[in-house]
């Protein structure tokens, strides 16, 4: 969405946190007809959830160097937002294209919660206390058949995009391929220069163990299920643990 007095994005990168959203912003970035706006701090804009306190003004400013590019933002928070807030975007924005990355929720759960016990302290992750990480398990808990319906009730099937993190890993020119149809741009011609293969914002890198691989099992079994249903194989590998 744009005006001469108040541009607003094109599209946004929802989430989902620790599925790669990183990887796909910095190289969304690189296209020329791209325009991806960055926060105050960390580079994620983070408006509809840390700074929702601001007047739209702040927000649309983000977007004012953009031209005719297209434009967008990644915070991969936005996907757990609550109904009254997807009606607002739905109501400032209703022809927004959405993106969202899916990964292995166990996977996933584990590595934000690493991120956010370790971050910016010097705790090993040997001292951290077994009630603690619990309770930081459940406070990332993330249901995306709970997101997908969420913002499926504001926006058309034909907005919401879903990509899959494994196709990070296995096929990222035809992951981003996609989301460029999506959002509305050319594929270049040349891939090279996006460094499809770059590692962004590299996890902890600690192993998922017991007794807490048990406990997300437990808790995403249902969830799973879910999933496995409405996506088929591509989540096969989400159910070998």
């Amino acid at each position: 969405m744009c005006s001469d007095t108040m541009p607003l994005p094109d599209f946004l990168i929802i989430g989902a946190p620790k599925s790669g959203t990183w990887w796909l912003a910095s190289r969304i970035r690189r296209h020329p007809r791209v325009f991806l706006a960055r926060g105050e701090h960390s580079g994620e804009v983070k408006y509809f959830t840390k700074y929702f306190h601001k007047p739209l003004s702040y927000y649309s400013d983000l977007f004012r160097g953009a031209g005719d590019r297209v434009k967008g933002e990644k915070s991969p928070h936005y996907c757990t937002l609550a109904e009254d807030r997807i009606r607002y975007i739905n109501d400032l924005m209703p022809d927004i294209r959405l993106i969202l990355i899916l990964r292995d929720p166990i996977e996933r759960s584990w590595s934000e919660a690493m991120a956010a016990m370790l971050r910016n302290t010097h705790t090993r992750f040997e001292d951290l206390q077994e009630h603690e990480l619990l309770t930081m398990l459940d406070r990332v808990r993330i249901r995306y058949s709970v997101v997908i319906d969420r913002w499926l009730k504001f926006f058309g099937r034909d907005q919401f995009h879903i990509c899959f993190f494994e196709d990070i890993l296995s096929r990222p020119q035809s992951l981003l391929a996609r989301v460029f149809r999506h959002i509305g741009v050319s594929e270049p011609g040349d891939y090279a220069p996006f460094q499809l293969r770059e590692v962004v914002n590299k996890g902890k890198g600690i192993p998922l163990q017991a007794p807490y691989s048990d406990y997300l099992r437990e808790s995403y079994a249902a969830e799973l299920d879910i999933l496995h249903q409405r996506f088929g194989v591509q989540v096969d590998s989400w159910l070998q643990h």
